[in-house]
Order: structure tokens, then sequence, then C-alpha cells
């Protein structure tokens, strides 16, 4: 089986922001489907290896909430050639590195090896991924161990608020909780739910795989090839769920026993494919995502010193996203900081200076080259702009549509994504509904 020869897309990004070298981004898909991406680096003699595979924990069964996780993490405990330990032997013999993580969006298998070691680091990848064997012994260790790390988290105020907002803001949609799942739901998944997940998504035709390192093309063309050729095509299923709407203002408080409050405040926001997401990201920029010169933080931290940590933050999947302002203060001091929040967010669409924006664009054009000081950041770049959908010349555009973004840019994004009228809010803390003053709102029980 060989590459498809009219997909070929090659790029050359030359750094025009202060740096000086250039890097070239191979893109082509095997007969099967599988999209490659390969980008030669000669600093060290070193090879990032990943392969995504969309099955992230959206496709989550209902009353699963988990399995794509645990899926992701069974790759790695045994396969029909090979035990779990006899994959860490070989793995550590090679002095490589290898781990599994899973997103929203998808899973992943990356790999860290020594170029000459290429070819063995593919064959073990590979292997994982084509021929899993899911033992179900292996599956007990792996899912107690799921389970532990939640409940080790239901102890951390952030975590739990995190959790409760992302649930009180989604609902039933898929997005409503994080990859690990639920500590209610992640002992109902059992092997056969894995073998299935595996059997619906996992197919070449629904993977990238991305290499960033010492090779040639050539050669490591000629070595996906041997490895991933034989890797069957499957029909995968369609996925589409349509976003629950916010039409008011939800809240929810978990009690507990600490001084402060961790107050998450929030609403639905863009998602990766978002045409306005350059205007959006510098707005929130000013708002709350630029440390102690925030908005947020200059109104709660530096006036008032009502918390040491305030930020704001949207969060992006290719079914939706989020948008945040988080803050952690007093008890007695969270209404008030509450209300500074919407102060701020309401703002935002109504006054904006030529220095703010100004600001936010030589940060954003200054630190962009800061992604590619190390092979893994190449690899997560790569990544971006393959799920993202965003084009092998988006590092070459960049620049450019930062400095497109206008004053009215600004507003329009804040008028479209915050919304101070319809919100959630989620509160961890020693505190009473009676002490939140917030008209209309809905306390869930």
């Amino acid at each position: 089986m060989k590459f498809r020869k009219m997909t070929i897309c090659i790029f050359t990004f030359v750094l025009a922001v202060g740096f000086a070298s250039a890097f070239t981004v191979h893109r082509d898909t095997l007969e099967n489907g599988l999209v490659v991406l390969f980008s030669e680096a000669h600093k060290i003699p070193m090879v990032e290896l990943r392969v995504i595979v969309k099955a992230g924990s959206v496709y989550d069964f209902p009353g699963k909430e988990g399995l794509a996780n645990l899926t992701t993490r069974m790759l790695l405990r045994g396969t029909q050639l090979h035990s779990g330990d006899e994959l860490i032997e070989k793995i550590e013999y090679l002095g490589a590195n290898i781990n599994t993580n899973t997103q929203e969006d998808y899973a992943e298998l990356s790999g860290r090896a020594l170029s000459k070691d290429l070819s063995l680091l593919l064959e073990i990848v590979s292997e994982c991924l084509q021929k899993p064997a899911f033992n179900p012994a292996e599956f007990k260790k792996i899912q107690k161990r799921a389970y532990s790390e939640i409940m080790s988290q239901s102890d951390d105020p952030y975590y739990v608020g995190q959790i409760a907002f992302r649930k009180l803001l989604f609902g039933s949609h898929p997005l409503n909780h994080d990859p690990l799942g639920f500590d209610s739901t992640i002992n109902e998944v059992d092997i056969d739910d894995l073998k299935n997940f595996y059997n619906m998504y996992y197919a070449p035709n629904n993977a990238i795989l991305i290499a960033v390192g010492d090779f040639s093309v050539d050669s490591i063309k000629f070595l996906v090839e041997k490895y991933f050729s034989n890797w069957q095509r499957k029909k995968i299923p369609e996925f589409s769920f349509s976003r629950p709407r916010l039409e008011n203002k939800k809240g929810i408080i978990i009690n507990r026993d600490i001084s402060q409050s961790y107050i998450f405040f929030g609403f639905f926001g863009p998602n990766n494919k978002a045409k306005d997401w350059i205007p959006t990201r510098l707005m929130n920029y000013i708002l709350g995502g630029s440390g102690l010169t925030s908005r947020l933080a200059t109104e709660i931290r530096e006036k008032r010193g009502f918390a040491y940590d305030v930020s704001s933050f949207f969060d992006r999947f290719n079914n939706g996203g989020y948008f945040v302002a988080g803050v952690q203060t007093k008890n007695e001091s969270a209404n008030e900081a509450i209300s500074l929040i919407v102060k701020e967010i309401e703002r935002m669409s109504e006054d904006v200076s030529n220095e703010e924006l100004a600001r936010a664009k030589k940060y954003y054009t200054g630190n962009f080259p800061l992604n590619f000081d190390t092979y893994r950041e190449l690899t997560n770049f790569i990544t971006r702009i393959e799920v993202e959908e965003l084009g092998l010349d988006y590092l070459d555009r960049f620049e450019k549509l930062i400095s497109e973004v206008t004053l009215d840019d600004i507003k329009s994004s804040a008028l479209k994504y915050l919304h101070p009228d319809k919100f959630c809010l989620a509160i961890v803390g020693n505190i009473d509904k009676a002490s939140i003053e917030l008209e209309d709102i809905e306390w869930a029980k």
C-alpha cells in the first residue's frame, strides 16, 4: 500500500517574528486513510512521534463516562503479541518513552526515542494501536487506578468546582465531563464496552500520525507504510450533538468547610472551527487572560485585594466550547467578586482602548515563536493546526491575522461570546445562597 500521491502538501515556514530558523511540514495520506505529517529537524538525534485517533471522551457512551480514557490507557497494557510488562521492557530497553493521553476530541499515543530507534518505536506504537489484547485482569487494574484518581481529586475544591460547572452548563451534552469520567460512571464500564468502543473508532481513516525529528522524509514514509499500511479502514459512526441553550442564570453551591470560595462563572463559547477566534482570543487577553495586567486582575486583585488568583479563558473543542472566569477569594468577599466579574464582562463590549489592543497583539506575536523551541512543542503545533483545520499555512498567516484585528472586532467578539445576563455559576465554599445577590438565578439542588 502506497501513499496517495495526489494529496501531498509541503509547506516551509520561516518564522519572521524574531526567529531565524525554518521548518517544513509534509502532509500526505495512506491509501487506508491514515493522515501523516512529517517535519525534519536535525538539532538533536531524537524523534517525537504522535498518533491521534478521533476517539476522545466526547464519544463516551452515555452512562459510561470515562470509557474513552480507559480504552486509551489499555493500549499500553498488552497486545496480542506481548504482555504489558513485555512492552514496558521493550520500551525501557530502547531508553524510549511512550505514553497515552485522552482529551475531549481525541485519544493520543505518543512516543520519543533516539532517531536510530525510529523503526522500533513505530513498530511498538503500531502494535499497540492495531493489536490490543484488552486483558480483563489488566483492565481491572486500570479501572481501579482511574477511579482512585477521581476520588483523590474530589478533595480539591478547584477540581470539584470545575467539574460542577461543566455539568451545570452542558447538562446531558457529552462535553459535560472531564475525560476521566465521573466516580458514578467509571465502574459501570466493562471490558466489552472497551472492545466495542475500540472497534467503532480505532481505524486509520479516523487517525493522524505526526512525526518531528532527526529523519529523512523518504525513510520515515517507508517505515510508516511498513508498519501501518495493513491497518484496515472502517466505516466510522456519524457523530453529532446539538448544543444545549442557556436561557437564564443557573447556579450551584457545593458546601465545603474552607475559608475561601472557588468561583466559576461562564457560558458557552466558540468551537474549534470559529472564524472569529483570533479577535476573541485577544479580547479575552484584555479581560482576564493576561495575568496581573488583565482587567479582572486589576479590579479584583490589585485594587481590592480580594484574590491572589483570578483569570478567564475559553476552552474549545470540535463539538462546542465554553468560557470561564474564575477566582478564589474569601467567603465574605465572594458576592462582590462575582459582581465585579459581571461588571467587567459588561464593559468589554463598550470600552476597549488602543493601548490594550496593542499590548495584546504584541504579546501574541512576540510569544508565538516560543511554540517551536522543542520537538514536542512543534508536534503540539502541528497537531493543533490539523485537528482545528487551520491549514498548513497558518503560521505564515498568523501575524497578519493578529495585526488586522480592530477595536470593533474586539467589541463584536465580546457581544457575541460574553453573556452577563445568561450564565452558569458554580461555587465551592462555606457560604449559602442568600449571600450571593444575583437576581433571577435558578439554584440547583
